[in-house]
């Protein structure tokens, strides 16, 4: 027994001094960050580079709160127990939320909207560039020849923890997708601690489970003919969402969930209808659906003419629904 004790001991020596996160000053507001710099953000900066790079990670920078950035006049979304993807945070580092998809509006003053899921990039509604708060984006899938002209928005940096290989993997990642099973190494060490003390030879008097906290979701119920919607019980008998709630309530004929009918507008081929969206708790849109342009269709550049022709920009593309992408043709060349 006392080998096993010794034994046990020294492993937590050795696993405690590999561990432990590494010496790397952390920089606070203002500083110098990336390039060959070791020394990371601290948690919630963004290492803003100086100058726009390729690659923005690698680029020289400054540890800021992101532009257009003020938590404060943020609400976070209501809290889903289950999101379709990975929960995201914004580049603001203000809040974490179940992604956007494709169509579905994003950005806003501070990001009070929400990101996009991982595969997306939050593109203003009409033109050719990335959104920057307060500007309101949609989310959108952009093919590979056009991913420089939308760079991958800053994300906050976040220190934190998972368990692999039976040990505690601490690191730094500047990501909007992050996703750690323990905020600091203390969190993480004890549960492996725990798992190394349990020895299934000895008889130990098993510890009474502590009382788990009670499931809380947002959710809807019908009161007259409102939408009432706040935290309660994932067991509640109706669980229903701001959608399926006011659809009862229309279905019921209230007056008041009667909202003003807006047709969706007819949008040309190279573009597609985004979601209304609507505040939570609210059965009528506070933003009705807009012509966005679809980049998927925007087709690259030929890489093929015939003999003696080359691949021109015969027009370009503006990021406005009905001029969308760049036209090419085969143009033949005069080489005298």
């Amino acid at each position: 027994m006392v080998w096993s004790v010794l034994w046990i001991s020294a492993r937590v020596l050795v696993f405690t001094s590999l561990l432990v996160p590494g010496s790397g000053r952390v920089l606070n507001e203002g500083e110098k960050c990336g390039g060959g710099i070791r020394d990371t953000c601290d948690s919630g900066l963004i290492c803003q580079p100086i100058e726009r790079h390729p690659i923005l990670f690698f680029a020289e920078g400054v540890c800021s709160r992101g532009v257009g950035c003020n938590c404060s006049e943020v609400e976070c979304p209501p809290w889903r127990r289950f999101c379709h993807s990975r929960i995201v945070t914004d580049p603001c580092g203000c809040c974490e939320h179940c992604p956007k998809r494709k169509g579905e509006v994003c950005g806003g003053p501070s990001w009070r909207y929400g990101n996009c899921d991982s595969d997306l990039v939050c593109a203003v509604v009409v033109g050719l560039e990335p959104v920057t708060p307060p500007q309101l984006g949609v989310c959108k899938a952009v093919p590979k020849h056009l991913k420089k002209i939308f760079p991958v928005h800053l994300c906050p940096v976040q220190n934190g923890c998972n368990v692999h290989v039976g040990t505690c993997d601490c690191y730094t990642d500047q990501a909007c997708d992050a996703s750690f099973s323990y905020s600091t190494y203390e969190a993480c060490n004890k549960v492996l601690m725990a798992d190394w003390m349990y020895d299934p030879d000895e008889s130990k008097p098993i510890e009474p489970a502590q009382p788990m906290p009670p499931c809380m979701e947002w959710r809807c119920i019908v009161q007259g003919c409102e939408c009432v919607c706040k935290m309660m019980p994932c067991t509640y008998i109706k669980q229903l969402y701001e959608p399926e709630c006011c659809k009862i309530l229309k279905e019921s004929g209230c007056n008041n969930t009667s909202c003003p009918e807006i047709p969706p507008p007819s949008c040309p081929a190279d573009s597609f209808i985004t979601q209304p969206h609507s505040e939570p708790g609210q059965c009528c849109p506070n933003i009705s659906a807009m012509c966005t342009c679809d980049f998927q269709t925007c087709p690259p550049k030929p890489d093929y003419c015939p003999l003696g022709e080359l691949p021109e920009v015969v027009k370009k593309g503006n990021g406005h629904p009905g001029t969308c992408c760049d036209r090419y043709e085969c143009v033949k060349q005069n080489f005298n």
